[in-house]
């Protein structure tokens, strides 16, 4: 018996050695990646990052017509260990629940309610489900006219076209930090189009939400608005 284990483990193995050798290619890759980053930079939300609106009437709101909320501001401040250029990318976390709309491949659409008080496009987010009924969306911004770096007046710079490398900076008044296509933000000497460093840019960070028409809810029990957006920092 344990002559036979031996042999039937020597074959396996002869096996196994076997298929091995045929099926190994004649070279391997080893990859070496990583960054090498100017600064480390964090980004800081005042009030643990949430805007609460607190509750609202289902007697206020719109049957057949969005009702939309005012913008309410939070302070939104980006440190730097060293001075350094970045940009700020707006990641969605509620996908697929932006009432109104069919969001694109970036998980977000342009909002169906003027927000900002401007008739400028902007992009937004979804505020979560209620079952399947979509609560609404919200538009998301860093105050352009709020935005200090280092102490000094900016202009915000927005670059849309899905993160490509080659694609140009174009300046913005309302600091919208979605788009219909992917975008990233940054900030430029005042008339200027080139990312500068800084080590603490200041600002406001506002969100203007708007909520689904009433005939498309369920306003027999409550309704929870949940948006989520992860702000992210993109070293330039």
């Amino acid at each position: 018996m344990y002559s036979n284990l031996i042999k039937n483990t020597f074959a396996l193995a002869l096996l196994a050695a076997s298929v091995g050798t045929a099926m190994a290619a004649d070279s391997v890759d080893v990859k070496v990646i990583g960054q090498i980053i100017p600064a480390a930079c964090t980004p800081a939300l005042s009030g643990g990052g949430v805007i609460d609106y607190g509750k609202i009437k289902a007697s206020t709101l719109a049957a057949d017509a969005y009702t939309v909320l005012p913008e309410m501001q939070i302070d939104f401040s980006l440190v730097c260990d060293a001075p350094a250029k970045v940009a700020l990318k707006a990641i969605n976390g509620r996908p697929g629940t932006m009432a109104g709309v069919t969001e694109g491949a970036t998980n977000t659409a342009i909002v169906p309610v003027t927000v900002w008080g401007t008739s400028t496009t902007s992009g937004g987010a979804g505020l979560g489900l209620d079952g399947t009924n979509k609560i609404g969306g919200y538009a998301v911004r860093i105050a352009a006219n709020t935005v200090t770096a280092d102490g000094n007046a900016v202009d915000t710079l927005v670059q849309d076209n899905n993160y490509q490398s080659n694609s140009v900076y174009n300046k913005k008044v309302t600091g919208n930090l979605y788009a219909n296509e992917g975008r990233i933000t940054s900030w430029a000497a005042p008339g200027t189009l080139t990312p500068i460093a800084f080590k603490v840019l200041a600002g406001k960070l506002g969100v203007q939400a708007y909520i689904n028409k009433a005939s498309a809810l369920d306003l027999t029990h409550v309704n929870y608005l949940d948006g989520l957006t992860t702000i992210e920092v993109v070293y330039l």
